[in-house]
């Protein structure tokens, strides 16, 4: 059922110009997703291929229009621990067909601080980092219920 339902949309060829933030560059971005069966959430194939603040992730997830949706976001800590697979051989262990093009996936969970919550899917880590500047960079990986 994953396989097929990651075909249909697979096969539909829909792409998608997006601005990236941090550039001034437009990407194309194939039109994949992935349901995960064993939380029910969407998720984006690809991440945003560069490294953006939480600001900046939050905004390409909420602007992203994907497979006829609008409603993507940043996921929470707890939900990018879900897709960590201990178990891939890939460089980056992370449930497949989701490929990313770095280690540090920005989640929409931040602390009492105001420092956001940062997964790690070389070694299935969490990490804390402000919300701008020094070491609070990453990827944004979007999902949508």
């Amino acid at each position: 059922m994953l396989q097929t339902s990651f075909v249909r949309f697979w096969a539909t060829g829909i792409f998608l110009t997006v601005f990236m933030c941090g550039g001034a560059q437009l990407q194309d971005v194939p039109g994949g997703m992935w349901k995960d069966s064993a939380t029910g959430l969407t998720w984006t194939v690809k991440d945003n291929g560069s490294n953006v603040n939480w600001n900046q992730a939050g905004e390409y997830c909420s602007n992203l229009r994907l497979g006829g949706f609008s409603d993507w976001r940043l996921p929470g800590i707890d939900e990018l621990e879900a897709v960590y697979d201990q178990k891939s051989t890939r460089l980056y262990k992370i449930k497949s067909p989701i490929e990313l093009s770095d280690s540090c996936i920005l989640s929409g969970t931040t602390n009492n601080s105001g420092e956001v919550w940062g997964f790690y899917f070389s070694y299935g880590g969490k990490s804390l980092a402000r919300a701008s500047g020094h070491g609070s960079a990453g990827r944004a990986l979007c999902v949508r219920q």
